[in-house]
């Protein structure tokens, strides 16, 4: 998971207060608004998933509400609770879906994940903290395929150790390769 700048977009704001948005879903359903909000977090997130680190593109992503909108309409139009998240059968989007986020849950804007979680050289992510285990599990990052793009890029790194600005070569789970590197 990493930490996602939280940073109100002036453009936002300034067509909540023309619009009078009250509700994301019908206020919000602008194309272009969409768009630059898409583009403005694919920046901050540095083309990676909020919650699982993989490379997404603009094609590739949804835009997520961390508390589900239509579970907390206070939350619906506010820019802290919007990252970007993977979309596609084994994603971040499908594993998390309309659950109710916790409070107890490791945030990616209000936390630093970097601090509560840890890889494992066969790919597996862990942490000493109750909290993040708990996230690990709601967000589904221990999943199979995740455990094993981690245990390869792992490999990979441990092969380019000698290689400066490693992390020019990857555009994904920029904590592990800190970690690795």
């Amino acid at each position: 998971m990493i930490n996602v700048e939280n940073s109100k977009l002036e453009y936002f704001e300034k067509f909540k207060k023309k619009n009078k948005v009250k509700r994301y879903s019908e206020d919000c359903n602008d194309f272009d608004l969409r768009e630059a909000i898409r583009d403005d977090l694919i920046k901050k997130q540095r083309g990676q998933c909020a919650y699982c680190e993989s490379k997404i593109t603009k094609e590739t992503c949804t835009i997520e509400h961390i508390h589900p909108r239509d579970k907390n309409n206070k939350l619906e139009c506010e820019y802290s609770n919007i990252v970007l998240s993977c979309k596609n059968n084994d994603s971040c989007d499908k594993f998390k879906g309309q659950q109710v986020w916790l409070e107890n849950y490791i945030h990616p804007i209000l936390h630093n994940p970097e601090e509560y979680f840890t890889f494992l050289p066969n790919g597996e992510i862990i942490s000493e903290n109750q909290n993040a285990l708990d996230t690990i599990t709601y967000l589904h990052l221990d999943n199979d395929k995740l455990t094993r793009r981690r245990k390869d890029l792992i490999f990979s790194l441990a092969s380019m150790k000698d290689v400066e600005n490693i992390s020019l070569y990857f555009n994904e789970h920029e904590n592990l390769i800190k970690q690795y590197t």
